[in-house]
């Protein structure tokens, strides 16, 4: 069955678009796509050339570069054009920045073509620094979005071209940046830590395991049982059409990482029942007897979890809830069926001296319970005193969605846009587009004279650095049309002339500013940028609520589209944050009622709440406190936490739940639980931390955070559940009468 389900790792793929991470529940993400439909925008792909410090990009060392890729940029699959400050024209002043050819002109000369650019509105706003420091050069395709082959080969082009242009020209720092080049260094750093990554993973674990449990047999069963449980799952995924994306590539690793710990409960009592003199068969039949109910729990628990990530409108997040959902059922069956097999088959006998040897931690764990016995005031009112301040704490978070989080730190990619940032210090562009009732009504005079008014309201914004839009070019056609006279700097009072301005300017325009990215071919719908200083995900949606609602004051009449992928990133903070409290509460609510019906009470299973919740909130709180700046899909790592950490509750519960039917009083009751299921929680918790530790070496910075995060939550859950718990048992286990056992 793996054989044939293995082969469905040969049709696994790979989505890294901006689709896979939008959620679908924002009503913008329609308005996007509608706007796109009306205005679409060729896949480009932009270089940039940044000067040495003190100089422009006028050097003659620079602008040969720029020659260079103006000669070659054609190697890109299907290219038109390529645009950069050679061949700039300006549709304002109908004048070209440089009217002869390159190598005709002096040193001097190209200073002042320099001091003259920067002054220049249209090639600052464009494709220049406001110092001269770094240009842009743009080649523009016409290739199909929807072909992801296609695609491929640019960003394969892309790259190869700016490895010649670094040949050819070693003295100038040159970078290349596109859609589908982040697209390709997402997956590339997708494939480079799932396949430097998982051996890892896999391999602390192991040695984790053989340590503990001073074997190498078990190890190796244990590998062999993850293999299988990862092989069975993204071949299933293969089968089905999965595609990993940004978010569900970590969901293989969580997937080892569970099905370890699965395993070593199953060993953990079966080598303790060989100590105790049974043989292999007999120790195996009561360690899966005592087992099977707790493990049972756990994978439930552990799936609704991870499945109320479902509730998130963002496919990256569900598909990551569904793999790991997927993973879990596989390590469960493998667990209680092929585990069981390979230790029976495999394991040897305990020789006199292992079978005397101290159960790993039984000593440590022994005076862990005594010691909590001795401080159990101290442990349970500073606990909870915790817990109540780390709980107000988490307000002081803040989601703050940035996607080049999800490329590698130390690629191109990421060095682009650090040097777009530094030296241009640009902020987003939103794009709107505002439709009206009927053909022709966006050329009207009295409503050109509207939108007017309203994008010189939107400049006067502190936040905005400038808006454009067809007003503008109806005004410069109607000045260069009267002598350039400036006085003449103003929209037509009737139609007519508008028409014939906007004819005249479909004769003259340019590539980089043609006449129907201004507005659609039924001139019914306008479109208007809005270039904005530098500002955070909130201050973005700040502006756009208040461009909203001056359009509805405005435009009764007509409607306003919100074109901007940038802002559907800034709303998706809070929609993502939102979506994933609902899934939590949801699956703390589902879990709870899991483990009454699991542990037959539902006093008990709803007791088990704070040990599961107080995990996530203490760290989530200090790390409010301390950073602040949450990615929001780090967030779902508070979702899914409960769905990890519960495996503790359910084990030690069962244990302790067992004694106390058995006429066991409180202590005795948790100190037998301890004992028992001490052992393997000890190592599940070493094997989950070793595993999210391995994230910190990974190429994202994503994928850091959620290690810094899940490492302490999986490890204070442990501390929680050993030294919390039975304080918390002590004072609120009040279901049992108190039996005498009964003895022989």
């Amino acid at each position: 069955m793996m054989v044939l389900l293995g082969l469905g790792i040969l049709r696994t793929s790979f989505d890294t678009s901006l689709n896979a991470l939008l959620t679908e529940s924002d009503p913008y993400l329609d308005e996007l796509i509608a706007l796109e439909e009306i205005f679409p925008s060729p896949t480009v792909v932009n270089f940039i050339f940044i000067a040495e410090d003190g100089e422009t990009v006028f050097s003659r060392r620079v602008l040969d570069a720029i020659v260079d890729l103006q000669e070659s940029y054609d190697t890109v699959p299907t290219a038109t054009r390529l645009t950069s400050v050679l061949g700039f024209f300006n549709p304002e002043t109908q004048q070209e920045l440089f009217s002869q050819p390159l190598e005709t002109y002096s040193t001097e000369e190209l200073t002042r073509i320099g001091e003259a650019a920067v002054n220049e509105r249209l090639l600052t706003a464009n494709l220049l620094a406001g110092d001269g420091s770094l240009t842009f050069a743009t080649i523009t395709t016409n290739s199909d979005d929807s072909k992801a082959a296609e695609r491929l080969e640019i960003a394969v082009a892309a790259e190869a071209l700016l490895h010649h242009l670094r040949q050819e020209n070693p003295d100038v720092d040159i970078y290349v940046n596109s859609e589908v080049l982040i697209e390709q260094s997402s997956q590339q750093a997708m494939i480079d830590d799932l396949t430097t990554l998982l051996p890892f993973v896999i391999l602390a674990c192991v040695i984790a395991i053989c340590y503990c449990f001073k074997s190498a047999t078990l190890g190796v069963c244990i590998l062999t049982h993850t293999l299988y449980t990862i092989v069975g799952t993204v071949g299933t995924l293969g089968f089905i059409g999965y595609a990993f994306n940004s978010i569900s590539i970590i969901a293989p690793l969580v997937v080892v990482i569970v099905s370890v710990a699965n395993s070593v409960h199953i060993i953990s009592i079966y080598k303790q029942e060989l100590q105790r003199g049974s043989n292999k068969q007999d120790a195996m039949e009561y360690s899966l007897a005592h087992n099977f109910q707790p493990i049972s729990l756990a994978a439930i628990t552990t799936a609704i979890g991870f499945s109320s990530l479902n509730m998130c409108s963002s496919p990256a997040i569900q598909d990551f809830g569904q793999i790991v959902a997927i993973g879990i059922l596989f390590a469960y069956i493998l667990t209680l069926t092929l585990l069981p097999s390979f230790l029976i088959r495999f394991s040897g006998s305990l020789t006199n001296a292992q079978a005397d040897d101290t159960p790993f931690m039984h000593d440590s764990l022994q005076r862990l319970t005594d010691f909590t016995l001795r401080n159990d005031k101290v442990i349970f009112w500073s606990c909870s005193t915790l817990a109540v301040i780390t709980f107000l704490l988490l307000p002081l978070n803040e989601t703050d969605f940035n996607r080049i989080d999800f490329i590698a730190s130390d690629s191109d990619t990421r060095q682009y846009y650090d040097e777009v940032s530094e030296k241009m210090n640009r902020g987003p562009t939103l794009d709107y587009g505002i439709r009206t009732s009927s053909y022709e009504a966006a050329i009207e005079p009295t409503f050109l004279n509207r939108v007017d008014e309203f994008q010189q309201w939107i400049n006067e914004q502190t936040d905005v650095e400038s808006a454009a839009s067809l007003v503008d070019v109806v005004k410069t056609i109607n000045r260069v049309s009267n002598n350039n006279d400036s006085d003449q700097y103003l929209i037509p009072d009737d139609k007519l002339t508008i028409t014939n301005h906007l004819l005249s300017y479909g004769f003259a325009q340019t590539e980089d500013f043609p006449l129907f990215g201004f507005v659609d071919q039924q001139f019914s719908v306008l479109n208007v940028f809005v270039n904005a200083t530098p500002m955070t995900n909130q201050e973005m949606i700040d502006l756009d609520q208040r461009i909203t609602d001056k359009f509805a004051e405005q435009f009764p009449d007509a409607e306003l589209i919100h074109g901007s992928g940038i802002l559907l990133f800034a709303r998706m903070d809070e929609l993502v944050t939102i979506e994933l409290l609902q899934g939590y509460s949801i699956s703390l609510l589902l879990i709870t009622l899991s483990l009454a019906v699991g542990l037959k009470s539902i006093y008990f299973g709803i007791l088990s709440v704070l040990p599961n919740l107080l995990p996530a909130t203490m760290i989530f709180g200090m790390w409010g406190l301390f950073v602040g700046q949450l990615d929001p899909f780090v967030m779902m790592l508070f979702s899914i936490s409960i769905g990890l950490v519960v495996d503790d509750t359910v084990h030690l519960l069962s244990h302790y739940l067992d004694g106390r039917r058995q006429g066991s009083d409180k202590h005795r009751a948790m100190t037998h639980a301890i004992k028992t299921a001490g052992p393997a929680l000890t190592i599940t918790t070493i094997v989950l931390a070793l595993g999210t530790t391995v994230l910190i070496w990974a190429n994202t910075l994503y994928f850091q955070q959620a290690a810094k995060l899940l490492v302490p939550i999986v490890v204070l859950a442990l501390v929680l559940d050993l030294i919390y718990l039975p304080t918390i048992l002590k004072r609120f286990d009040n279901k049992f009468s108190q039996k005498n056992p009964v003895t022989s």
